[in-house]
């Protein structure tokens, strides 16, 4: 069966190593669909709760804090809860063999890599938002992300490579 172009893109983002058979793929749109419904619940309300706010608490910096909360709850939050639900799964476990173990250890410092790097840029551009973009604090808070960013996937990806005779 082939895969749609969001579920590739959910497989490389939340670390999705299994193999996706019928049952598996209807457990992952579930847990897609539930995400959205989540996000899509915070949205409305968030929105409508914007909406009854009188326009004199309505600021500049309100705006740009609204705008943080939310990006925080769409890429933090429910991207918490897909890796909860993955992980659940099981689906983000990767069985190799012990020739194949080098590789996939490899692969995972690599998909860490990119992981800390994403989520780096994200926060230079929140941080450089508020402190300027050639600020120090942003530069290093950045680089910290990054850090621990690959460090902490990269860790998780290695844990979850199950090596098989």
């Amino acid at each position: 069966m082939k895969e749609s172009i969001l579920i590739k893109i959910m497989r490389y983002f939340f670390s999705i190593r299994g193999v996706l058979d019928e049952h598996n793929i209807r457990e992952v749109n579930k847990v897609a669909t539930s995400a959205f419904m989540y996000l899509w619940i915070y949205t409305g309300l968030a929105n409508a709760a914007l909406l009854m706010v009188s326009e004199q608490y309505l600021t500049h910096s309100t705006l740009i804090g609204f705008l943080f909360v939310n990006l925080i709850i769409a890429f933090g939050g429910v991207s918490l809860y897909v890796t909860r639900k993955v992980s659940k799964l099981k689906l983000n476990y990767r069985e190799v063999s012990v020739n194949e173990y080098p590789k996939a250890v490899h692969q995972a410092v690599i998909h860490g890599a990119w992981f800390g790097v994403i989520y780096g840029m994200f926060s230079y551009f929140m941080l450089a938002r508020f402190d300027g973009p050639f600020s120090l604090f942003s530069i290093l808070a950045t680089l910290v992300v990054i850090v621990i960013g690959w460090t902490s996937d990269t860790q998780k990806e290695i844990g979850h490579i199950v090596k098989v005779e």
